[in-house]
């Protein structure tokens, strides 16, 4: 079946555009003695060394700062007279206001020191201003949670539930499939493929959706990777868990990142960066990616051997035929192990981003993120005689984006103290793509359909069969006595395994076969014609010895037997193409915003 679903979307006129992922920073300036706002101070913002924006206050000692990209940043405030004031760790998440008060209020201390900075920390508000409710999780944060999952992380947030690690969340009681998740401004379809050293924050928004999250009625899963620092850095990290358990768990990170061009200055020094580079890679692999706390029941392996060797007894009826030895097994014959068996999985993740910034309003991005994963599935009903036939799935997801952001004026026109009517103004123009491709299949056969459930080449050999009897010439009219033709009949029924593309179920219909002649069984449907022991017509075969597409007998209706396969193959592709368009400009005390996007969607499957 094949199935294509082609979506387009135009939104709005006057409306905020979808995921545009920019927060802005407001605070106000004030003198720590006397408490009067410090006028015309200047403000920076610092991303990794790199000066990314900045502004003025006014005669109020406010100031406004837009748009800025989701991150931590150093706030620097200096003014004459005063000493210089730096706040570290201020979180910007996307689409929200950070507002620097309480803890968080930049106070100058009047008087000059020579070569200080006064440094404070940000932090964290317990309260969120804005009329959002959810929580930001910065890079440093979850470096220290003990998960890589970003649904497990986003479930540390309040309203959000998660039945077990590395499980769909449900937000507020939402159904799973109603959270959706955008990665870098693009909406994800697929698995969001981003290697934790590439994650700047995550923002989980629980609340309070405004109206451009039209098509989320749960929750906002917003995830920003990091961008280019300024000077040369890379990390390397490794975990492993094969000292302590049986789920052999190992991971492989890589992280660089650093300048490609900088700009040079008057005196020859090198300044910030023109061009830069981020790039994250990590490598996983799991026998169990969700092991059991009380363990796993299996047939020991020396019984399976048996099993193979002796796939039916004689029943102790003679009239009941052959029965399964895997009917006759004991609690001896069983063992619990830690882990699920055959269920290995292997993942790859690549993050990229290259910055451009041209000219000082300028600044374009571009980047991508890939996954690929390949591993078994578990299954219950293979799990204690079989789990070597789990089915195989593989995925493969990629994303590339460009952005490019354009702001108006400079530092000075855009600053509080200014009296123009238009400040902030800016436009965003991003374009991205995005593929996944997921298949599911046996792994020996993968999509080779005639080689499911083929067992062996079966011939039948047949004979006439004649009674006694008159016919009639249908010409002549005359009437003929003695012996007629009134059928066929099988007289042997010949199995070649050599031809198998599944040994085990070939295994079954040999060793029926033996037994079928050791034991010198008569065919039940063919009243006795023929030597003993010599199978005639493929129901003599009784279910025991399998047939081309049938699948073993199972264990007392609880377990597939040894041999059982799966049975399916499937692929399904999703591909999505975006292009945005917004603008934004502040006048006066209010923010006028506007905007469009356009998305295709196609959907196939085929199974």
């Amino acid at each position: 079946m094949l199935r294509k679903i082609y979506l387009t979307a135009i939104l709005g006129l006057f409306t905020s555009l979808a995921f545009s992922q920019t927060g802005t920073l407001k605070g106000v300036i004030t003198d720590r003695v006397t408490g009067n706002p410090v006028d015309f101070a200047n403000v920076v913002i610092m991303k990794n060394g790199i000066q990314t924006a900045g502004s003025s206050t006014g005669l109020d000692g406010s100031f406004t700062i837009k748009p800025i990209d989701p991150g931590t940043y150093t706030v620097k405030a200096s003014f004459t007279g005063y000493t210089t004031f730096s706040l570290e760790g201020v979180i910007i998440s996307a689409n929200k206001i950070t507002y620097l008060t309480g803890d968080n209020a930049i106070k100058m201390t009047e008087g000059v020191l020579v070569n200080e900075v006064e440094v404070r920390g940000y932090t964290k508000p317990l309260i969120d201003q804005g009329n959002l409710s959810g929580e930001t999780k910065t890079s440093k944060e979850i470096v220290a949670l003990p998960t890589k999952s970003i649904n497990s992380i986003a479930s540390t947030t309040a309203g959000i539930y998660q039945k077990d690690e590395g499980d769909a969340v449900n937000v507020r009681g939402s159904r799973s499939d109603a959270t959706s998740y955008i990665v870098d401004g693009i909406k994800v379809r697929g698995t969001m493929g981003v290697p934790t050293s590439a994650i700047e924050q995550i923002t989980v928004v629980t609340g309070g959706l405004p109206a451009k999250y039209g098509d989320a009625t749960g929750g906002i899963i917003e995830v920003t990777t990091k961008g280019p620092s300024n000077k040369m850095f890379g990390a390397f990290e490794y975990e492993s868990s094969r000292l302590f358990d049986d789920y052999n768990y190992d991971l492989l990170g890589l992280a660089i990142s650093g300048p490609i061009l900088k700009k040079t200055k008057a005196d020859g020094t090198k300044g910030n960066s023109i061009i830069g580079f981020f790039l994250a890679a990590e490598f996983r692999t799991v026998d169990d990616t969700d092991p059991s706390a009380i363990g796993m029941w299996k047939v020991k392996d020396d019984v399976l051997a048996d099993l193979k060797a002796t796939p039916f007894v004689i029943a102790p009826n003679a009239a009941a035929g052959f029965l399964s030895s895997s009917d006759f097994l004991t609690a001896n014959d069983f063992e619990n192990v830690q882990s699920k068996q055959n269920v290995r999985h292997k993942r790859f993740n690549l993050s990229a981003k290259l910055d451009f910034r041209p000219a000082k309003n300028t600044f374009l991005s571009i980047g991508g993120t890939a996954y690929n994963s390949n591993y078994r599935n578990f299954s219950y009903w293979r799990s204690m005689f079989s789990s070597e036939n789990n089915s195989n799935s593989t995925q493969e997801t990629w994303r590339v984006f460009g952005k490019l952001t354009q702001k108006f004026g400079d530092e000075e026109s855009n600053s509080e103290k200014s009296a123009n009517l238009i400040k902030n103004a800016f436009i965003t123009i991003q374009a991205d793509y995005t593929s996944n491709l997921y298949k599911t299949f046996d792994k020996n056969h993968e999509f080779d359909l005639f080689n499911y459930g083929h067992v062996g080449t079966f011939t039948t050999h047949k004979t006439p069969v004649y009674q006694d009897g008159v016919a009639i010439d249908s010409i002549t009219g005359i009437p003929y006595s003695g012996k007629i033709q009134v059928g066929w009949q099988d007289t042997l029924y010949e199995f070649d395994g050599s031809t198998t593309h599944n040994p085990d179920a070939a295994n079954y219909t040999q060793a029926y076969y033996n037994i079928f002649s050791e034991y010198g069984m008569s065919s039940q449907y063919i009243n006795g014609y023929g030597a003993d022991g010599v199978i005639r017509t493929q129901n003599d075969l009784q279910g025991q010895g399998l047939r081309n597409g049938e699948t073993p007998a199972n264990v007392y209706s609880l377990f597939g037997n040894w041999g059982t396969q799966y049975t399916g193959a499937n692929k399904q592709k999703n591909q999505q193409q975006t292009f945005k368009f917004s603008a934004s400009a502040d006048v006066g005390d209010h923010e006028i915003s506007f905007g469009f996007e356009r998305e295709e969607r196609i959907d196939s499957y085929w199974g």
